[in-house]
């Protein structure tokens, strides 16, 4: 009698399953989630396990864990329960099989031999990744407890860091944002335990005269402001490793003219790469882009540019002070060839550096007539430092941190005859300094940032057909070039020496001998200054010439005559100095500046004026005043005639002096 359904259901043969999840289905799901979830953690023990004791060491402890777990599995009865692990991986192979039974009447065939053979084999591979999971286990959960106790232990009770060696690095000030940014990330991917090997700070650099002074001299400034009972000598700041130099120019150039016995410098590869660009507003720029020729971008020459800039245009071109700034000496080497490259005054906008010349531009621009001298102002400026105006990213205290946008963007207009500028590390090996591990730890510095530049492409960057970079030679030209073309100053300074200018707690001639000296970098050859001391003793005017005919030679005279000065007496009145002064100058006359802290237009005597006593005095061309102190510029000074500015030196004196300077010569230009 034939097997015969249950009613309403499903015939039910050996090779159905029961109705339900039965025990062994359990097994099989078990087993399938262990083999899932086994390879998942062993690929992840031997990912870590790579990472922490290398590949190979790693692969030989699983292999070694894993035949111990083999034999363990194979011999003893303690394994018998282990042996089971893979029975329902045995099982598997029958349901299969059976699920496969010939149909009735049929013989039912054995398995082939290969078919055998493949059912074996899949009983020992998985006895075998059982024994490889528990080999991976042995060595490495010990390994992460281990790694979890530290590391908490570190967040509990952070360990005491050894004493990171020091590394000092310069550059110039437009630099400095971006090298700070990257010697940080240099560290951070250099800790050991949460603990930086180095610790690198990066500072500004001086000028190529004060770096070759400061070079060939162990550091160390110039002896004129040294006075007799300071028991030490003056640095340019902590004394620096290494060295990020706007130019191979300019690291040649400081190189030779450093006095020997001094510092070696090693002039290494580029660690960032940029060309030199015109920038202006954005209005500007559209409009110039119509004027212009239709060239590609960057293809116009250098010569066209300024002529539409200049003559069609009207706009003054600014760029840093060649006597302080590498960036600015290149500008006036690239404009050489130009008639008026410095014989046109450059309003409102004198600047020591990249930086500062952005940064006054931008602050100008928010201020009244700040649209004014957008519109008749260009910048000749590297590219990175315009990108650096752009995102709000200016290096200068005070500036306008905020990013520009719309018609207040810079935009850039690019040469053939612009310079590239290719920053080599210049590595600095001082006589008395000498370490191997220093030197390592440099290297190593000057490698990474080969391999991440600051800007640009680095070392890569900049094709052979492009833009030259300048040589020393040709720095050397511009620079005597621009000297020459610079209007000559006949100066006299009056220094007002009242008791007030020497009052407690922060004497102002204490300030002004500290700062006086950072004059002499934009003072020339052909200049002529004198200095003469004022004051009001014992109810009389009294002037003292303290020296008298000084140029840049003899600029360190004139400072001790300064560092000298002792303050004395009341206010004097300024058209005592300004008659003084006539008398003595003769034609075709001198320009005034006088030195005081402030209020230089209240001490005349009743019915006189300065204005009125500037008419009388042929021999006195022009009246500055450098207001120093809290008191500042007076708030009604002559409106007409010879007198022509007052600068208020604020916190930055040295600032306010070069910039006085150099507003003079601007003046000596019209």
């Amino acid at each position: 009698m034939s097997a015969s359904s249950p009613p309403g259901g499903d015939p039910q043969g050996p090779d159905r399953d029961p109705p339900g999840v039965t025990p062994a289905r359990l097994r099989e799901i078990a087993a399938h989630s262990l083999i899932g979830g086994g390879v998942t953690a062993l690929f992840t023990v031997l990912v870590e396990g790579a990472r922490a004791l290398g590949a190979g060491l790693t692969l030989l402890g699983c292999a070694v864990a894993g035949l111990a777990g083999a034999v363990f599995l194979a011999l003893g009865d303690s394994a018998g329960s282990l042996r089971r692990l893979p029975a329902p991986v045995k099982r598997l192979v029958p349901r299969r099989r059976a699920a496969r039974s010939p149909r009735p009447g049929r013989r039912d065939r054995p398995p082939g031999r290969g078919r055998q053979w493949l059912e074996r084999s899949v009983l020992k591979l998985s006895a075998g990744y059982v024994g490889v999971l528990i080999g991976a286990a042995l060595v490495m959960v010990p390994w992460g407890v281990v790694r979890g106790g530290t590391w908490l232990s570190d967040r509990i009770w952070p360990p005491d860091c050894a004493r990171p060696l020091e590394l000092r690095v310069i550059t110039a000030p437009e630099n400095v944002l971006a090298l700070r940014e990257s010697a940080a990330l240099f560290v951070r991917g250099r800790l050991v335990d949460g603990c930086a090997p180095y610790a690198i700070s990066v500072g500004v650099a001086p000028s190529i005269g004060e770096l070759a002074y400061a070079f060939g001299d162990n550091w160390y400034r110039d002896d004129v402001r040294q006075e007799g009972d300071e028991p030490f000598r003056r640095l340019y700041g902590p004394r620096a490793d290494a060295w990020v130099a706007t130019s191979t120019g300019e690291a040649g150039l400081v190189s030779g003219d450093a006095k020997a016995g001094g510092a070696t410098l090693h002039i290494g590869p580029s660690v960032a790469s940029d060309r030199l660009v015109i920038g202006m507003i954005s209005g500007r720029a559209e409009a110039l882009r119509e004027r212009l020729p239709a060239q590609r971008p960057g293809d116009h020459s250098l010569q066209s540019l300024w002529e539409a800039i200049r003559s069609g245009f009207g706009m003054s071109v600014s760029y840093p002070q060649p006597e302080l700034s590498t960036a600015g000496l290149v500008a006036v080497a690239d404009l050489r060839s130009f008639d008026d490259v410095v014989d046109r005054e450059r309003p409102g906008i004198v600047a020591e550096s990249v930086s500062s010349l952005l940064c006054q531009f931008k602050s100008a621009g928010h201020g009244p007539g700040g649209e004014d001298l957008a519109q008749r102002t260009a910048l000749l400026v590297p590219l990175h430092s315009l990108t650096d105006y752009n995102s709000g990213r200016l290096n200068g205290t005070g500036c306008p941190e905020s990013a520009s946008s719309g018609r207040d963007k810079l935009r850039e207009f690019s040469s053939p005859g612009l310079s590239r500028l290719d920053y080599p590390f210049v590595t600095i090996d001082w006589p008395d300094e000498r370490s191997d591990e220093r030197a390592a730890a440099l290297a190593l510095l000057r490698d990474w940032l080969v391999a991440h530049p600051l800007f640009g492409e680095g070392a890569a960057g900049g094709p052979a057909s492009g833009p030259a970079v300048r040589d020393p030679g040709q720095l050397r030209q511009a620079q005597n070039r621009f000297f020459d073309l610079l209007p000559r100053l006949d100066v006299e300074i009056a220094l007002d020496v009242s008791g007030s200018m020497a009052a407690p707690p922060r004497s102002l001639l204490v300030r002004l001998r500290e700062t006086f000296p950072d004059v002499k970098p934009v003072i020339t050859p052909r200049d002529d200054l004198t200095l003469s001391a004022f004051s009001r003793v014992g109810g009389r005017t009294r002037i003292r010439e303290l020296r008298s005919s000084v140029s840049r030679a003899e600029f360190d005279q004139l400072t001790k005559s300064v560092i000298g000065t002792v303050g004395r007496g009341s206010d004097a009145p300024v058209s005592d100095m300004i008659m003084d002064l006539d008398r003595r100058a003769g034609s075709p006359g001198r320009a005034l500046v006088v030195v005081t802290d402030g209020g230089v237009f209240d001490n005349e005597r009743p019915g006189e004026s300065i204005g009125r006593t500037l008419a009388r005095a042929p021999h006195v061309t022009a009246l500055h005043v450098l207001a120093l102190g809290d008191n500042g510029c007076d708030r009604s000074p002559p409106r007409r005639g010879k007198y022509h500015d007052c600068v208020e030196a604020g916190s930055d004196m040295r600032q306010a002096l070069r910039h006085l300077i150099s507003s003079m010569r601007g003046r000596g230009r019209e």
